[in-house]
């Protein structure tokens, strides 16, 4: 969620109005170890989904639009149909027309012929900057004009449109609205995603992460991951899908064969998934088959070496045809769009140039090719390995003829551009914000409260201290949780702490009789190639101090909840999860 609504929630479990039977509430809906958090009974419609043999969904195109698809297909040349293939990246920001980067989307659509693009954030020396609303939406529209064919649009949206475009709707993680207990969450989460990211130019939206968490180590799964338990995964995964689909863009299923079960970040190199075919039967692919049965558009391969199906260890899975074409197509009848992970990634890049990358992933059954390095690359690889026979032009037709029925599924064959004009109407609505903090605060989890400390007594005379720290670069970490604890305190002196901007070393911390209680506010981003959830050594020393201190503390972990094992000697613990 946003700071401040993040904040609020917590500060009202933190405090409760005194309200210890609300308190007691939360304790007994939470777990006390984080390793069986999501062992909640699933429903019989979500067992039902994690268990049955995937049937797609998808409602057949109409006969206008599957005659549009033939049609174009028919009239395009060879390197008209590779460039559907590849997608590549933009910017939601404001591009001059004479700047680089304004020229490689012209290079883009008029020389390679992508099939589509990304949006995707740039880094700054504060931290991630994300698209903007309205340049994402003109910026769309742009492209689309100049593109022969309409173009599928694409975002990471795991958390809403607001993970990627700064005025959306912003969810908790994927962890936190399984939290909640309602699967319901998870349709309402994915239709309000839709609806935003349809306004704003995005008609493909890369998600529900269909990962189960297995390992409370994975790097880069975590709370994205709906949980733990495979049919509970399963529910959410297809109501996501659900949500999104029935409101108007493709939704994803990511990152097949299963993610959750590593300790490596795909970014980085190439996890290892040892596990056995039955184990990936019972476990990894269950919420696959629901997101299958329940029509996803379109499944993202995962990075991932796995033994039990593809024996060589060089080869992922996105690259594998044991796995996409044997497992994926044939075995669970899957038969919408395959879309690999990013193609600029470690676990790809470490071992295969980039056009060789994209040879192989089309060749294992691939549809769309994803941000490769190098796109041009990509493309006349693509094209050589078409003129020499190496892949077959029938292959390439296959997908095409999938890439440009999910467009037509769309309707763009017939409206391709969206009203900016009305984007105020279809954007960032009052009630869908309501939505998703209600949501925000049924995620809210009391994981371990073993002294009753809560709910503290706003109506006391109170010191607080609050230490802030941040396992990533962070200027100013928990100034939404501050602004709210001061409503509630006497006094409060923040400390704060973060890889950057203010080095664990360079902390003091009060005496313990300078205040009364204390809140340690845990702040671990789940982040692309940082390779770890956890705290790191001088900043888990500093709040080893603080429990020291002979004060009573309460700890909220903003991220992994598995946290909470890494600090046994937290007596209170509140999970957000994000």
């Amino acid at each position: 969620m946003k700071g401040r609504h993040a904040g609020f929630l917590l500060v009202v479990s933190i405090f409760g109005n005194c309200d210890r039977q609300a308190v007691n509430l939360m304790a007994n809906n939470a777990r006390s170890r984080s390793r069986s958090i999501f062992q909640q009974k699933p429903s019989a419609a979500g067992v039902a989904a994690g268990n049955r043999t995937a049937k797609p969904a998808a409602s057949p195109l109409s006969p206008e639009a599957e005659k549009w698809v033939e049609t174009t297909l028919r009239k395009m040349t060879d390197e008209e149909m590779i460039g559907q293939l590849l997608f590549t990246t933009y910017h939601g920001s404001l591009i001059p027309s004479d700047h680089p980067a304004f020229a490689q989307l012209e290079h883009d659509i008029n020389d390679l012929r992508v099939g589509g693009f990304i949006v995707v954030t740039q880094g700054s020396p504060l931290g991630v900057v994300k698209s903007q609303a309205y340049p994402t939406a003109v910026l769309a529209n742009q492209l689309q004009s100049k593109s022969k064919i309409p173009l599928l649009i694409a975002a990471d949206l795991e958390r809403g449109s607001a993970m990627r475009l700064d005025e959306g709707t912003s969810f908790p993680t994927q962890m936190a609205v399984a939290a909640g207990g309602r699967p319901q969450d998870a349709y309402t989460m994915g239709k309000i995603t839709a609806l935003e990211a349809r306004a704003a130019g995005v008609n493909w939206v890369y998600a529900p992460v269909a990962d189960i968490n297995n390992n409370p180590g994975n790097p880069i799964i975590n709370t994205r991951s709906f949980g733990e338990n495979p049919a509970r995964v399963a529910e959410f995964v297809a109501q996501f899908v659900r949500g999104v689909q029935e409101n108007g863009a493709l939704a994803t299923a990511k990152h097949f064969p299963g993610h959750g079960d590593t300790a490596t970040d795909s970014h980085l190199d190439l996890p290892v998934i040892r596990a056995s075919r039955e184990r990936l039967e019972s476990l990894e692919l269950a919420p696959f088959r629901a997101a299958i049965a329940a029509g996803v558009s379109s499944i993202m391969t995962g990075h991932l070496s796995v033994p039990a199906i593809e024996p060589d260890p060089d080869v992922p899975a996105t690259l594998s045809s044991k796995i996409l074409t044997g497992l994926l197509r044939k075995e669970l009848g899957y038969r919408g769009l395959i879309v690999t992970d990013a193609m600029d990634m470690g676990g790809v890049t470490t071992r295969y140039a980039p056009g060789e990358a994209a040879v192989r992933a089309i060749l294992a059954g691939t549809d769309c090719v994803l941000m490769p390095p190098v796109p041009d690359a990509a493309f006349e690889a693509l094209r050589d390995a078409v003129k020499s026979g190496r892949i077959p032009r029938a292959r390439i037709e296959e997908s095409v003829r999938r890439i440009l029925r999910a467009k037509a599924r769309l309707g763009l064959h017939k409206n391709r551009l969206v009203d900016v004009n009305a984007m105020n109407r279809h954007f960032a609505q009052v009630d869908w914000g309501n939505q998703a903090q209600d949501i925000a605060d049924r995620g809210i989890t009391l994981l371990r409260d073993t002294t009753h400390l809560l709910p503290l007594d706003s109506t006391k005379l109170l010191r607080m201290l609050l230490l802030a720290v941040s396992a990533d670069p962070e200027p100013y970490p928990a100034e939404d949780l501050e602004r709210e604890l001061r409503l509630h305190v006497d006094t409060l002196t923040t400390v704060r702490t973060d890889t950057r901007f203010v080095k664990a070393e360079a902390v003091k911390l009060l005496s313990a009789d300078s205040y009364d209680v204390a809140i340690v506010a845990l702040l671990v981003r789940v982040s692309d190639r940082k390779g770890t959830v956890d705290v790191p050594a001088d900043q888990a020393a500093l709040v080893e101090s603080v429990f020291s201190s002979g004060r009573p503390v309460v700890c909220i972990g903003f991220g992994s909840p598995y946290l909470v094992e890494r600090f046994p000697r937290a007596q209170t613990w509140l999970a957000g999860f994000g």
